[in-house]
């Protein structure tokens, strides 16, 4: 089918400075605008060019399996969650500008290439079905790299990419050399090439990379994939967040990349990321001017924050109060965002891809295991009463809106699928791929992340990788997008299990 790049996370729209009666510090924090989770997807109003598709293989995938008649007690048990602490009604402190990590200034000299890391006991799958899916997965990236450039295209044949979709192909490319998918010369020309494109990459007068870009030419684009030779679409915190954590990984697994990775970062105005102590983004203004935003909602705020603070940059509010509230989906207790699309003009999206990429990457804190246990609960309690396998993520779609956020609980509603505009499109819920992978890879004991895992095996095409997923509606199949996220996830999720559940960043 054809295909259309929506870019993968949220968008800003009509968003007005609040006059705040409230104490709570997220409401009233100075110069901050309540805005959305992240601030940076078109709609489909502005849609992309829609690349030809290409003749494959039909795809051959199970039906959904059969749930048992009889209520099967989860594995997990229901642990309740604390109250949620609202925010201490005092003035907020002055701003502390975060601390940027030292680095020596690039020399003139050119940057000779980096030798291959010499590495002991490296992962391995051992399983073959682990191991069909690994080369399935980077297919992907097989198809999509480009050479010009070093960068991956954020779907399938659309040169075109955000910061979130390249932090996800960093980590698909490091997965993938430490599987033994890639040999240690390739790797070393596909990151000589990258770095090289990063030393040189055109930056808008913000300091910080813009939104999105051309994966040919390393050139600035709009949202819709026109150009911005100004670079006024702004940055999102978020998108930043997840590529300085995969360039973080980069350096720490392969330290004859680190000084020139510290110096690449060292372009860019970082502490503009964060302010107050909260993720702070950029969005197009009035006459083309840079209008600065509050990003994140829980769960991508908190994911965000712990990524920054590998780069000494320390977002306390977005860690520490976070407005939460709790509610009760199907008797499930789970922490959801106050800050919803009613008073934020945002969605409070609940839904699996922070928290799993969270403790793919980084690894789950003890305070927030018992949500993460909570939203795998919920999921298997609902295929339990319902039959519909459920997955729930943010996912691109292979039909109009192209894109939609998949939720547990969003705007006061369980079981929501929303656009950007909180537009609900309840017939194309879908049972995500990556959900399925990662929830096994998290926790493989598990009963229903083995269902998942199972399901989730065979839903690729021969030649482009993994598809997003299927809809729950049987009768529309499989949702045929292909994207970097999903396949990059799905190889994070086979190097987690082949290092025996250590995080990638560790």
């Amino acid at each position: 089918m054809s295909l259309i790049v929506q870019s993968i996370l949220y968008a800003t729209t009509n968003q007005k400075l609040l006059i705040c009666p409230s104490k709570e510090i997220w409401q009233c924090t100075s110069s901050l605008i309540i805005a959305a989770p992240d601030n940076f997807n078109p709609d489909s109003q502005f849609p992309l060019p829609r690349p030809k598709p290409e003749p494959t293989a039909p795809t051959v995938t199970p039906a959904p399996p059969t749930p048992p008649k009889a209520p099967v007690t989860p594995a997990l048990p229901i642990v309740p969650k604390p109250p949620a602490t609202p925010a201490p009604p005092i003035v907020p402190k002055p701003p502390v500008t975060p601390a940027l990590p030292i680095v020596p200034k690039p020399p003139a000299t050119q940057e000779k290439p980096a030798a291959p890391s010499i590495r002991t006991s490296p992962p391995r799958l051992t399983q073959e079905r682990d191991q069909i899916a690994a080369q399935r997965a980077w297919k992907y990236f097989d198809r999509n790299w480009n050479p010009q450039t070093g960068l991956v295209n954020s779907v399938d044949n659309l040169p075109w990419t955000t910061w979130w979709d390249q932090g996800s192909a960093l980590l698909g490319i490091h997965a993938a050399r430490q599987l033994g998918l890639l040999s240690p010369d390739l790797f070393q020309q596909r990151m000589n090439t990258l770095l090289k494109t990063l030393e040189t990459l055109p930056l808008p007068a913000t300091g910080l990379p813009n939104k999105a870009y051309s994966t040919r030419t390393a050139q600035m684009r709009q949202l819709n994939d026109t150009p911005d030779p100004k670079g006024i679409s702004g940055w999102s915190a978020l998108d930043m967040a997840r590529f300085l954590l995969g360039l973080h990984i980069i350096r720490s697994h392969y330290p004859e990349y680190s000084d020139r990775i510290n110096r690449i970062v060292a372009r860019w105005n970082l502490s503009k990321l964060v302010k107050d102590g909260w993720l702070n983004g950029g969005i197009t203004g009035t006459g083309g001017k840079i209008r600065e935003v509050q990003e994140g909602r829980l769960g991508y705020e908190q994911y965000a924050a712990h990524s920054l603070k590998l780069w000494n940059l320390q977002a306390n509010n977005a860690l520490s109060n976070p407005p939460v509230k709790t509610v009760q989906v199907d008797g499930i207790t789970l922490q959801v965002d106050e800050r919803n699309f009613k008073n934020s003009g945002a969605t409070n999206y609940l839904t699996n891809d922070p928290y799993l990429l969270w403790g793919l990457e980084i690894g789950l804190t003890d305070a927030v295991k018992p949500q993460v246990e909570s939203l795998l609960q919920v999921q298997a309690q609902r295929f339990q009463r319902t039959g519909i396998l459920t997955a729930v993520n943010e996912d691109s779609l292979d039909r109009p809106p192209y894109f939609l956020y998949y939720s547990i609980y969003a705007n006061d509603q369980p079981w929501q699928a929303v656009n950007t505009r909180g537009k609900s499109y309840p017939q194309f819920r879908f049972v995500s791929t990556k959900a399925a992978f990662s929830w096994f890879a998290l926790m493989p004991n598990h009963p229903y992340s083995q269902t998942l895992r199972n399901f989730a095996q065979n839903l690729a095409d021969k030649n482009r990788g993994y598809l997003s997923g299927r809809y729950e509606n049987q009768k529309l199949g499989v949702n045929a997008s292909v994207d970097v996220n999903t396949n990059a996830v799905v190889l994070e999720s086979l190097l987690y299990q082949a290092r025996n559940k250590r995080p990638l960043a560790f």
